[in-house]
């Protein structure tokens, strides 16, 4: 009979310094996840950056009005016929309209104006009595234009910036 030697008594108990081996393996866990987290949270603070520029070109261009009458006014307010109504504007298109239901005037376009790149002048002389208002866009509208309030709305719509000038009345 073959004699068979005791099991080895050393297998059964680990080798010294076996804690640090696990330590290791702990931490490089914690650092593939640490690296993970970091990773992640880099991709998505360069996707809100990107975003955030790419929302601050959506941005409508100014859009501001200057409006001054030239010559004598009376003390109401209102204007004799003769008088000149003189506009500056920022933006992509003014249009002045006469008793909020047509266009008298469109800029750019018409001869009278004078454009510049972010907006233009031009000086009006009414061509009749009525109430005069001038409304700036901070995008071209395109068409012929139509009453104020259409024009308003459809602004509104798309989402333009507007300004709208006090009211000049001419008799």
């Amino acid at each position: 009979m073959a004699q068979r030697s005791l099991p080895n008594a050393r297998r059964d108990t680990p080798s010294p310094g076996w804690e640090s081996g696990v330590w290791v393996r702990i931490q490089r866990r914690r650092r593939y996840r640490r690296l993970a987290v970091l990773v992640i949270a880099v991709a998505a603070t360069g996707a809100g950056v990107l975003a955030a520029r790419r929302g601050a070109r959506d941005v409508s261009p100014p859009v501001r009005l200057h409006v001054v009458l030239e010559g004598p006014g009376r003390p109401d307010g209102s204007a004799p016929p003769d008088a000149r109504w003189r506009l500056t504007y920022e933006g992509a298109e003014l249009r002045v309209y006469r008793n909020a239901l047509r266009v008298v005037l469109g800029c750019p376009g018409h001869p009278a104006c004078t454009t510049a790149a972010s907006g233009g002048s031009v000086t009006l002389a009414p061509d009749g009595p009525g109430e005069y208002r001038a409304l700036v866009f901070s995008h071209p509208q395109g068409g012929g234009g139509r009453t104020l309030q259409e024009d308003l709305l459809t602004a509104r719509a798309r989402g333009d910036l507007v300004e709208l000038s006090r009211s000049l009345v001419v008799y």
